[in-house]
């Protein structure tokens, strides 16, 4: 913790990360309490009202719904399916480029094909074929399509940490004391390797961000009524030389959560160098 404070001191843009990912994370767990408006809510004598007009914060959309309330909302869903598909994703990314790494031969060359087809395709495409499939958008739906389409990332560096440590002597005893390859993968190794895993881990939370918002801008993540920031981008685009604030306001939301948390990435990658 002393060497975290220290590099915290001497680092101001990783403190800034951590507190905007902060307020995003308070303003979604208590902010929808605390609003005069919800995101359904349409003041149709104030469409298009310009920030801080008739109590609307940020102004209003088009249909008059409050913008400031819609961006609130709005960050409920998009964290909560960032964060469950970080955590999907680099679960099952681990135990497939861990048991690739581990047993080698044809498992790993079988491992090494798969993840390159799957690489090859650009997640959006990705992402907007397999959404085509299931012919509709959820949390759940958004959550198993940006999973999929980010597990072979976290997979081949599971793959690589693993193939760093798997000669080690530690790794060797373990063996001579008969333990399971189960147990030497996920209680000898593992713990040896989590530094370039948890990197990878917020480098894809971000990632994640960034495609469930893309997608919401071509239509096809989360559907009406619930808000999503992308949607609210490309919804308002046709207002955008009447009420600019419509479209900039949830660019900007997008935009810091992103920053703020490849800040936080890079800080942690460089405590986990400082620690080696």
């Amino acid at each position: 913790m002393r060497n975290i404070l220290t590099l915290l001191k001497k680092n101001p843009m990783a403190v800034l990360g951590l507190f905007i990912f902060f307020i995003w994370i308070m303003a979604s767990v208590f902010g929808p309490s605390l609003l005069r408006f919800t995101y359904t809510e349409m003041d149709m004598d104030h469409q298009m009202t310009s920030p801080g007009e008739f109590g609307h914060l940020l102004g209003t959309d088009s249909l008059g719904r409050d913008i400031f309330a819609r961006i609130v909302y709005g960050s409920r869903s998009i964290l909560t399916i960032a964060l469950m598909t970080s955590l999907f994703s680099s679960f099952t990314g681990i135990i497939i480029g861990f048991s690739a790494g581990y047993f080698g031969g044809k498992v790993d060359q079988i491992f090494l094909r798969i993840m390159d087809i799957v690489m090859a395709i650009p997640p959006l495409v990705l992402s907007m074929v397999v959404l085509g499939i299931l012919g509709g958008s959820s949390i759940f739906s958004l959550t198993l399509i940006v999973s999929i389409a980010y597990t072979p990332a976290m997979a081949r560096v599971a793959r690589g940490a693993l193939l760093s440590c798997k000669g080690n002597e530690y790794v060797e005893a373990a063996r001579i004391r008969g333990e399971s390859d189960f147990y030497i993968m996920f209680v000898e190794i593992l713990p040896n390797t989590i530094g370039p895993v948890i990197v990878e881990i917020t480098a894809r939370f971000a990632y994640s961000i960034m495609l469930i918002a893309s997608l919401g801008f071509l239509g096809v993540g989360l559907q009406p009524p619930t808000p999503d920031w992308g949607m609210m981008v490309i919804e308002n685009k046709s207002i955008i030389r009447v009420a600019p604030w419509a479209v900039l306001y949830p660019s900007l939301a997008i935009a810091s959560l992103v920053i703020a948390i490849s800040l936080i990435s890079d800080f942690v990658s460089k405590v986990l160098i400082h620690e080696n």
